[in-house]
Parts: structure tokens; C-alpha cells; sequence
């Protein structure tokens, strides 16, 4: 499909936690963009944030303004606490508006759909967060991206997307060594990790437990992005876990399975049911990737310490079919696709 010269509008909180010293994981939705174009300038973008400092958006009447008052094809916007879009806007915007729903926040279920499903229909008035319209008043009229469950389009203008990567950043290279036999890159905050790692102390099973870029609540380090990334390149194993903080019961698709994907490493999983929905699924276990449990995990990472061909044939796999399915050209094409020019 031919799309014209498309401009796009972000508009996100810039930082994590308000921390100036943290990029937020938002930032993805610009960098991918020019890791998409910055050989094709065809496409162009506009960045506005959401905060205090002097060209910062600093409340929802002024967010609202900007998105009537500015020219652009496509807006993508990440509300957040007191930042909200009005429904209003949303009718006048229509297609032209994506809003970014990141996190599903709920655990009524263990059914990933079951949730979404639910959460879709609430307002989402939680912590800090003030948006009091459900994403299936707004999809009457704009786009949805949500980026921890489904595949493609979940809902009439609810799209299940993978978390855009920058590919400058997080790629496979294959003149660093693969040096970390088995590796869980990120923050070891959330009880499921906990266990694993119990798990695997006490049968003895070396991991490299590395640090993240937020936080350090293990005995770990703070890394930069391009650390953090190199990790990845480095591991011939890496592990991610689906648990979401808000407990047990809610599963989470990750950002960290699409940068294991883009780096070349081999994914090793709990709950591979995130990788899928009822319509497809992002990749196929045992051709892509492979999942664990707390029965299996040590048998699991033993068997593929041992076989590392048969990991980086699965690694090889899941690298390729990543960079046709989304990496950054095709994520963007299939958001310019949703537009529905």
C-alpha cells in the first residue's frame, strides 16, 4: 500500500518517574520512528511534552489545545495523571488520534482477554491517573494502541502492537561475543522474579543477573540504554518475566521480548500466552522461542546451555521474523495503515 508523506505528533511525559536522569520507555514511539526514516525522509515528526518545564504541555486544557490547534496527519499521545484527552477532542480528531494504552492494570482474571475485555470497559481513574472516559468510549471515535496485550486489531479501533524498538540501539551484531551464557536484564522487583531466581540458587544455576535502567533492587547495577542493550547482544540466553506487579493473575507482554528479538538473543519465557491473542500470535514457541515454568526452568536452561545450536537457530528465527513482522518500517507502516487514509 502507498501512504503519502505522513507528519506525526508525539505527545508524552519525556521522563520516568519525573527522574531527569531517566528517559521513560515512551520515548520509544520517537526513536523507532527515526530509526525507521532517518534514511527516508519522507515522513516527518513533531515532539510535545507533558510536563513543567518552559515548551512543556503543563495540563489538559493545554494538551487539549494543542492537539485542535496543531496541523499533523497522525497524533500519537501517551496520557498520563492529570494530562487527559476529552472525548470532544477525540470526535474531532477521529482517526487522525492514537492514544497509547500501555498497561491492561487489572487482574480479575487470569484470562489475558477476560482483562482487556473488562479494563477496556472501565474508566481509568487509578493512582495518579484521571481519565474517567473507558478506551471503548474513546474508540468510538479515535484509535487505540495497546501495547501489552492482543495482536493487531483487538476491538473495533483497538490495535495490539509490539513496543516500537530503536534498531540503532538494540540490534543483532555479530562481532560482539557472546560471552553471558544466561542473563535476566532488568529490574528484579516483582515476587515472580524473586522465585525464579530462588529456583535457580538453589540447583545452582548461573545467571547473570544485570541491573536495568530505572531501578536497582537486586544486587545489581544502573546501566545506560546503550548497557542495557549490549546485554542483549552479549546473551546466548535471556530470560523474561510476564508477572505484572499488580500481581500474579495479570500477564503482561513485555518490551524487553521485542528486544531480545531485535538483538539476536534467545528468548526463554514465562506465560507465552502474551505472545498470543485469539486472532494470531507475535511468534511461535518452539520455532521462535521457548517458555518456562517453576517446575521446568532449570530443566529448560540446562537443556539449552548444553544444545546452544538449537537456541541460536530459534534465536536466529525469532530475529528475522521480527524485523518483517515489526521492526520499525513495517510498526509504522501498519500505525499509518490504521489511520484508514
Amino acid at each position: 500500500m502507498l501512504v503519502k508523506k505522513m507528519k506525526v505528533l508525539f505527545i508524552y511525559n519525556l521522563y520516568y518517574e519525573n527522574n531527569k536522569d531517566i528517559v521513560d520507555h515512551k520515548d520509544k514511539l520517537r526513536t523507532s520512528f527515526e530509526a525507521a526514516f532517518e534514511q527516508n525522509k519522507e515522513h516527518s515528526y513533531e515532539v510535545v511534552h507533558l510536563g513543567y518545564e518552559e515548551n512543556d504541555i503543563k495540563n489538559s486544557e493545554q494538551l487539549n489545545r494543542t492537539l485542535l490547534e496543531k496541523e499533523f496527519d497522525i497524533a500519537v499521545v501517551s496520557e498520563e495523571d492529570h494530562w487527559i484527552v476529552y472525548l470532544e477532542t477525540a470526535k474531532k480528531l477521529g482517526k487522525k488520534l492514537f492514544l497509547c494504552h500501555w498497561d491492561t492494570w487489572l487482574a480479575m482474571s487470569s484470562n489475558l482477554e477476560v482483562n482487556f475485555r473488562i479494563t477496556s470497559k472501565k474508566p481509568r481513574a487509578w493512582g495518579n491517573f484521571q481519565q474517567t472516559l473507558s478506551l471503548a468510549q474513546l474508540a468510538e471515535y479515535c484509535n487505540i494502541l495497546v501495547f501489552d496485550y492482543g495482536y493487531n486489531e483487538i476491538l473495533p479501533n483497538m490495535y495490539g502492537v509490539a513496543t516500537p524498538i530503536d534498531t540503532r540501539i538494540f540490534y543483532k551484531d555479530p562481532n560482539i561475543v557472546q560471552d553471558l551464557e544466561v542473563c535476566h536484564n532488568g529490574m528484579m522487583y516483582i515476587p515472580e522474579r524473586i522465585d525464579y531466581a530462588r529456583m535457580f540458587d538453589k540447583a545452582k544455576v548461573n545467571i547473570t543477573y544485570t541491573g536495568s535502567m530505572n531501578k536497582n533492587i537486586y544486587p545489581a547495577q544502573m546501566l545506560t540504554l546503550n548497557e542495557y542493550a549490549n546485554i542483549f547482544q552479549r546473551s546466548k540466553i535471556s530470560l523474561c518475566f510476564t508477572d505484572s506487579v499488580f500481581g500474579p493473575l495479570n500477564k503482561q507482554r513485555k518490551g524487553k521480548i521485542y528486544e531480545i528479538a531485535a538483538s539476536g538473543s534467545f528468548l526463554l519465557t514465562t506465560n507465552p500466552e502474551v505472545i498470543d491473542s485469539r486472532k494470531s500470535a507475535w511468534f511461535k514457541q518452539g520455532v521462535h522461542f521457548d517458555s518456562m515454568n517453576l517446575g521446568d526452568c532449570v530443566d529448560k536452561v540446562r537443556f539449552y546451555m548444553k544444545n546452544p545450536d538449537v537456541a541460536k537457530n530459534m534465536a536466529d528465527a525469532m530475529h528475522e521474523h521480527y524485523l518483517q513482522i515489526d521492526g520499525p518500517i513495517n510498526w509504522w507502516k501498519n500505525i499509518f495503515t490504521f489511520r484508514n487514509l
